[in-house]
């Protein structure tokens, strides 16, 4: 019986969903059918009561709300949907539809029942969602970027990926007094055939099967296409990294997958890989690559791409995370404007380690809201605490929004110069009407004068193009400031790698630079496009970074191409695997308050030696005498907090060494 009514409840169910515009009489007989079936099935099933006589608890209510996206900017006169996601008291979440959605400036922006908001006018304005006493919000920046907007160029131009391989596409546009701007987090996307490659609402294409499709973005009346080739190459190998970790409890680590093709050629896979981890207990990996270690112990996580499989090593050291401590610990801004905070994780072993997967959350959102990165957006004045949270550990910092009006900005380098095919990042400081001054770099507009001799983008990275002047100029509202550039005739000549032809053990890491030669004899390190590849990513792969991961033994060429000049050099993996680790220096003094970096040195199987510093995790025997961090860029960097001795650790794989840091 209880199945007919399940069927019956069922049957209503999907009949309401076919007319659901039917008359209040239908609809009041409908819900009165259900109420009936729901009725009797609870007094057949003896009115849900557990085998151990109590009532089934109550359902899980809502406790926090997230709006998607929580940054946004649109042009005057175009929409933009949001999504409210609810975590519930059992832990769950899911998009909630249910809510109220309002605008903090109505002149700025409107948003209608269904999370729909317009741009009105520009300006910024606080996108506010809630149910009950829960709210969350996130900010629409309405712009008057397709104001004298002439023309849109994207780029690369007619482009060809692989399947489940990405393509980040920019949209750069051309206005009426000459200038450019980058418009690639306002123009709208689109892909005519999205059963070949979808876009995002950033411009990141990503290939889905075999074929063409026409790329288009729009922003006002303005349009403008490219094609995008989606090939689907035979993959020959694949190569997972990074490679041999060795990480504390409760750090999600991103692995990647880099496909060799059949024509010699290499792409990072996106999407089309199978994860999986040996050991759950001791580090899960979700399909996206993304690994949480759990527990202690090792684990191989393994991709496979069809009949194609990788692994790589995980080993989890039994560290455990203490506490958080947020950067900066207090800061001050105004409406408007930006503050970038980070977390860093203390762990019972003396360890520290840059969290990146925390979840961030502000107490007052319509003082400050902040993204799923950290990064907050004052959005009203008043104070709020800015927490991060890992599990039941959690740590904050104080953030000020104030009411001070920008009164101008100071753009920096000041006429400054740089070759062709080089990067120059500018910096734009806004002073306030309160006498403070607050880096905007991200906040402001930037554009060029003279797109073809270098462009700029939204986080004020300028791209020389061709010898001649321009001035770069930062724009927030009415005020702005501007410096002029000039595009010297110098061109690069020869690019050299660093290390030359150097040699690491399977399962290390090693990070190549590049340097540029120009016709004038000028050197820089600021290539733009530089582009690093392996010959043979299954020997040895390389990331965008330019660090290089040693799979198996063997030698490849190593590359790096800007401008179409390329510079190589070979690299050798040996064939020793770890035997011992060394570190330096041994025995070490400083004042409290002081750092101390310290190396690791590997002894391989084969004879060799190699620095391993960036494959160890580093610990301390007494984290209140000293700590010591695990990030790539400060990895067994240690920070003597009071006076007393600890014990510096380093751990790769299992093989460990240790060395004495006295503080005074």
């Amino acid at each position: 019986m209880t199945n007919q009514i399940l069927a019956t409840r069922g049957e209503l169910l999907q009949r309401r969903s076919v007319f659901p515009n039917r008359g209040t009489w239908g609809a009041r007989l409908s819900r009165l059918c259900i109420f009936c079936c729901v009725a009797i099935l609870v007094g057949c099933s003896g009115g849900h009561v557990s085998s151990s006589g109590s009532s089934t608890p109550p359902s899980a209510s809502l406790t926090a709300l997230q709006i998607t996206p929580g940054f946004i900017a649109v042009a005057a006169g175009f929409s933009q949907q949001f999504t409210a996601t609810g975590t519930f008291s059992d832990g769950s979440s899911r998009v909630v539809t249910t809510v109220q959605w309002t605008s903090s400036d109505a002149n700025v922006a409107s948003i209608n029942s269904e999370g729909i908001a317009s741009g009105i006018a520009p300006g910024i304005a606080n996108i506010i969602v809630q149910s009950g006493n829960i709210q969350a919000s996130a900010t629409l920046t309405v712009t008057n970027a397709s104001a004298n907007l002439t023309a849109i160029v994207i780029s690369p131009a007619a482009a060809t990926i692989a399947v489940n391989t990405a393509q980040q596409f920019t949209a750069t546009g051309s206005y009426n007094d000459g200038s450019s701007r980058d418009l690639t987090s306002l123009v709208t996307w689109r892909s005519t055939s999205t059963a070949t490659a979808i876009i995002d609402s950033n411009g990141l294409a990503t290939g889905v099967a075999a074929g063409t499709t026409t790329i288009t973005a729009t922003l006002g009346s303005v349009t403008q296409s490219t094609t995008l080739t989606v090939s689907a190459p035979t993959i020959t190998s694949i190569a997972v990294t990074p490679v041999n970790l060795t990480l504390a409890i409760g750090i999600n680590q991103q692995y990647a997958v880099t496909a060799t093709y059949s024509d010699g050629s290499s792409q990072d896979l996106i999407s089309g890989v199978t994860w999986t981890s040996s050991v759950p207990a001791v580090a899960t990996i979700n399909n996206s690559g993304l690994s949480t270690t759990v527990g202690p112990g090792a684990a191989v996580i393994t991709a496979a791409v069809g009949s194609l499989t990788d692994t790589t090593s995980l080993t989890v050291v039994p560290a455990h995370l203490t506490s958080i401590s947020v950067s900066p610990s207090a800061a001050s801004i105004a409406v408007g404007t930006s503050e970038q905070f980070t977390a860093t994780g203390t762990f019972d072993d003396g360890s520290t380690q840059l969290l990146t997967s925390v979840a961030w959350s502000s107490s007052a959102p319509n003082t400050g809201v902040v993204s799923s990165t950290g990064l907050v957006m004052g959005v009203g004045v008043g104070s709020s605490t800015i927490s991060a949270a890992s599990g039941s550990i959690s740590g904050s910092a104080s953030l000020t929004v104030t009411s001070a009006s920008l009164v101008s900005i100071a753009v920096v380098p000041a006429n400054s110069s740089m070759a062709v095919g080089t990067t120059k990042q500018f910096t734009a400081t806004g002073s306030f009407s309160d006498s403070t001054t607050q880096d905007i770099t991200a906040s402001v507009l930037w554009s060029s004068s003279s797109p073809a001799v270098a462009t700029i983008n939204n986080q004020g990275v300028a791209t020389s193009i061709a010898a001649g002047t321009t001035t770069i100029t930062a724009a927030s509202g009415s005020v702005s400031g501007s410096t002029g550039l000039t595009v010297t005739t110098a061109q690069l000549v020869s690019i050299t790698i660093s290390p030359s032809n150097p040699r690491i053990a399977q399962g290390t890491l090693l990070k190549f630079t590049a340097s540029g030669t120009f016709s004038d004899g000028s050197m820089a390190s600021n290539l733009s496009g530089l582009v690093w590849r392996s010959s043979k990513p299954n020997i040895a792969s390389i990331r965008s970074t330019g660090i290089v991961h040693g799979k198996k033994s063997g030698s490849v060429t190593i590359s790096a191409t800007a401008s179409n000049i390329t510079g190589t050099t070979t690299l050798t993996v040996g064939t020793g695997t770890l035997m011992a680790v060394a570190i330096t220096p041994l025995t070490v003094s400083v004042p409290v308050g002081s750092m101390q970096p310290f190396m690791a040195t590997g002894t391989f199987t084969d004879g060799t030696t190699q620095d391993i510093t960036l494959n160890s995790h580093w610990s301390s025997s007494s984290a209140t005498v000293a700590t010591v961090a695990n990030a790539p860029s400060v990895a067994g960097l240690a920070t003597a907090h009071a006076t007393g001795s600890a014990i510096i650790g380093a751990n790769s794989g299992g093989n460990t060494a240790s060395a004495t840091l006295t503080a005074q």
